[in-house]
């Protein structure tokens, strides 16, 4: 890629639209690393039902609706991670667009580019804090990109899957994926890859520009790994985040399967303590 800021995936990196453009690390960014993951390791073919048969990674048809679909999630992407302004982006409605995860509370243009976009999808979950996986309300958007940035140094890679709707309203199927190789919360890189899977429907304007997105996924998928690597020192407290991270992967894989989840014992019971009437999930409750 050179310094202009070409991008075969990404528009509004540089030219006269760009002029103006006020970027937070004083340049626009560069994806060499993450283009060359994606190009890779990417799992969609020209028709997905051939993938198994055709055994390698395709491009989507240049113009298809999948590829614009694509192109655009990954400039929206750009703009919201490394442009300082909302009145910069190209690639959102003014003054109408909207950010929801999971079914919860929406979020505003000005408020998203505030918090980032890892805390905005990764925000609202106790147990995220709790297992020592993430908390959005102690992150700045500064310290969450340099906490991922540091656990995927080559970048985080996205694709879509399947569309199963064209404009104004676009549901899409997508994956999300990197290689742990470096350390995440005090925990050791792995070098494993690292993926979730999600949907998300997004409402367009006639200029293609994002109105509304709703974003569905199992967060538990992509934290799950990253607690995988050892700490240093390992201590009771450690080896029960552990636990918990390993419980966030299984459910992320019952989540994945549609299968009903196994009971388990609870944690917090252990020999010597008062018989209690216990709930499906092997605790105490109603």
């Amino acid at each position: 890629m050179d310094s202009s800021g070409s991008d075969p995936y990404r528009s509004h990196l540089a030219g006269d639209g760009e002029k103006d453009t006020v970027w937070r690390h004083g340049a626009p960014p560069t994806y060499d690393a993450v283009n060359a993951l994606f190009e890779a390791e990417r799992t969609q073919a020209v028709n997905p039902q051939l993938l198994d048969l055709v055994g390698t990674a395709q491009e989507w048809p240049a113009g298809s609706l999948e590829e614009v679909v694509q192109n655009a999630v990954k400039t929206w992407e750009m703009e919201l991670s490394h442009k300082a302004r909302l009145s910069d982006f190209k690639s959102v409605s003014p003054g109408r667009f909207t950010l929801s995860v999971n079914g919860g509370r929406a979020r505003g243009g000005e408020e998203t580019l505030a918090v980032g976009s890892y805390n905005a999808l990764l925000a609202g979950s106790p147990l995220l804090a709790a297992a020592a996986a993430y908390d959005a309300a102690a992150e700045t958007f500064a310290s969450s990109h340099d906490l991922f940035r540091a656990a995927f140094p080559r970048g985080s890679a996205w694709e879509v899957l399947r569309v199963y709707s064209g404009p104004p309203v676009i549901a899409f199927k997508f994956r999300h994926w990197g290689h742990m190789e470096g350390p995440y919360k005090g925990r050791a890189a792995t070098g494993e890859k690292v993926e979730f899977h999600g949907v998300a429907v997004l409402k367009v304007d006639e200029q293609l520009r994002a109105e509304d997105v709703e974003v569905y996924y199992d967060p538990g998928e992509l934290l799950g790994g990253l607690l995988k690597g050892p700490k240093v020192e390992s201590s009771e407290e450690d080896r029960g985040e552990v636990a918990l991270a390993e419980r966030l992967g299984e459910a992320a894989a019952v989540s994945a399967s549609g299968a009903d989840p196994p009971p388990r014992a609870c944690p917090f019971l252990s020999s010597g303590k008062p018989e209690l009437s216990l709930n499906q999930d092997g605790c105490p409750g109603d």
